[in-house]
């Protein structure tokens, strides 16, 4: 069971992640477009099969949502924020791996949690290889930094790049938080994770007017790309939605997985796998591209497997 979930977790998010970027190339800042699209069908879906048009009885609170409403909405769009001020993709990367160090000393300062040595070694190894393997990814140019922020419009006395990595930092700090405060949401009441999945969605979408502004550009971009040829015959529907709905149901397939490792396993473990996710997105966009695969590649990935290896056999925590 948990290798059926931890599967379809990896292939959702790594497929998500690989639509994502496959459709930056025609729609330019489309990332909250896209957010905001994955929200109203994970919504959708909780709506039809899970509360059925708010038929079923709530088993916890709505109002007991707002927290991780509140934090979870704040986390998504401090990413896609971060992505507008100088930060080029692999530094982006870099800091998402690093929820595995943060998540564990958060755990130990707030959760008193105790992790033995085969636990401590695996993430240090993990989260070096995943390093390793960005750094021996990139290559400076323009193409790798995704800046939204005009500078010559720029007044503010602090570099753009600077605000990017607060808000990479403020992200990477509030998510280890989430993690660990769904623990003790899930101990609380109760181990609920269809409905969690349904309210969290379904309550962050009028937050979503914040940035209503910001998405008409990519909504319109988005019309204007040409339709959608299947077999030789025009669907009339612009390819730019094909892709986003099928990002849509591989980041459904990926929150899912998420949700449902998240009420039988501890956030460091569902971690982890989310960490594990974004090395495979580099693996495979890596192999799509056909760049070559140096020795330091071969280190990282080494690094990225053996410290899997060490946290797959630790899972008792000490």
């Amino acid at each position: 069971m948990a290798a059926a979930v931890i599967s379809t977790t990896l292939f959702g998010c790594v497929g998500c992640q690989a639509g994502i970027e496959y459709l930056q190339t025609y729609v330019k800042n489309s990332l909250n477009l896209i957010t905001f699209s994955s929200f109203i069908f994970t919504a959708t879906y909780g709506l039809i099969f899970h509360s059925k048009f708010f038929t079923v009885p709530n088993r916890i609170p709505i109002k007991s949502y707002a927290k991780i409403v509140a934090i979870f909405f704040t986390v998504n769009m401090a990413n896609n924020l971060a992505l507008k001020f100088a930060i080029y993709f692999p530094l982006f990367i870099i800091f998402k791996s690093g929820t595995l160090l943060t998540n564990m000393t958060m755990g130990y300062i707030i959760r008193s949690y105790r992790y033995n040595l085969k636990q401590i070694i695996a993430v240090i190894v993990v989260t070096a290889g995943i390093v390793i393997f960005t750094l021996a990814s990139y290559e400076p140019g323009a193409e790798n930094i995704r800046s939204g922020i005009d500078s010559n419009s720029w007044t503010i006395p602090i570099p753009p790049f600077v605000v990017g990595i607060c808000l990479l930092s403020f992200s990477l700090i509030l998510s280890a938080y989430l993690g660990l405060y769904q623990e003790t949401f899930y101990q609380k009441h109760g181990k609920h994770n269809e409905e969690m999945m349904f309210y969290v969605h379904f309550l962050s979408i009028p937050a979503f007017a914040l940035v209503g502004d910001e998405m008409m550009p990519a909504f319109y971009a988005a019309n204007a790309t040409p339709s959608f040829v299947v077999a030789g015959i025009d669907t009339v529907v612009p390819s730019a939605w094909i892709y986003i709905f099928a990002i849509c149901l591989f980041q459904f397939g990926c929150t899912k997985g998420v949700y449902m490792l998240s009420a039988v396993t501890t956030s460091l473990n569902v971690t982890m796998v989310l960490t594990l996710r974004k090395f495979f997105s580099l693996l495979i966009s890596f192999f799509v591209f056909n760049n070559a695969f140096n020795m330091f590649h071969t280190i990282g990935a080494a690094f990225v497997f053996i410290g899997t290896f060490l946290f797959s056999v630790s899972f008792t925590r000490s």
